[in-house]
């Protein structure tokens, strides 16, 4: 049986997960996001001078570290309360950053217009819906401030899903489906050491919630064999 979106978010998977999830990102990103994933967030904020940050979905704050120098205040939210207390651990050093607990699908404990640049790195695909958290991103960022998201492609399975449907084994999407159907899946995740639920949406779900407040600046999509598509990022301004 599915569990509803309610479910899945009082559970809170990641602070079953923190532990595995803080060992294998350590304090600078494995492989997979200094390769893939940093560099785009880099890219798309280059031009904006000291700013305020929001990391939204901070996890254990790897990233606020490599944002450090380019940030006159950050602050990271995260709805896993494990996770916050590494990030805690981890930017202990910095004295510009503010941590706390919040649920994304929620209105966000944040004053209007507060922050240059805010960044959802690998977070949206477990989120249940989108919309409430377009609606607060766009408040919370100021006039024409920059909005970078970054999320696992929706076309990363569709070999896989390919192979599925000739009857070859998935080993790593355990329930897969129509790249067409939203809905929640089960992937083993985090260096093969966990099953994770998440979200699987079209890439048109990415960008429908936000259009009616950002502009679309830059799309971006990357492969790490050339071939299947594996991280997708885009990066809005505030209309």
């Amino acid at each position: 049986m599915k569990k509803s979106s309610s479910q899945i978010l009082n559970q809170n998977q990641w602070d079953k997960v923190a532990e595995i999830y803080h060992h294998g990102i350590g304090r600078k990103g494995d492989r997979l996001h200094q390769k893939y994933i940093d560099p785009l967030i880099f890219e798309f904020r280059d031009g904006v001078k000291k700013a305020d940050i929001l990391d939204a979905g901070c996890g254990n704050g790897y990233l606020l570290h490599g944002l450090a120098k380019y940030a006159k205040s950050m602050v990271g939210l995260d709805y896993s309360k494990r996770l916050l207390d590494f990030a805690k651990e981890h930017t202990r050093p910095l004295k510009n950053v503010l941590l706390l607990h919040a649920n994304l699908v929620k209105d966000l404990p944040l004053k209007d217009s507060s922050f240059d640049v805010v960044i959802a790195n690998m977070v949206l695909q477990y989120l249940p819906q989108l919309k409430t958290f377009a609606k607060e991103a766009f408040r919370v960022l100021k006039k024409q401030g920059i909005f970078i998201v970054t999320v696992d492609h929706p076309g990363h399975q569709l070999f896989l899903r390919a192979q599925e449907l000739k009857g070859h084994e998935n080993k790593k999407f355990v329930n897969t489906g129509s790249y067409f159907k939203p809905e929640m899946r089960l992937e083993r995740s985090l260096w093969d050491k966990a099953l994770l639920e998440y979200f699987h949406r079209p890439i048109s779900d990415y960008l429908n919630p936000f259009t009616p407040y950002f502009t679309l600046e830059k799309m971006e999509e990357n492969s790490e064999d050339g071939e299947c598509p594996r991280i997708l990022a885009l990066k809005w301004e505030k209309k």
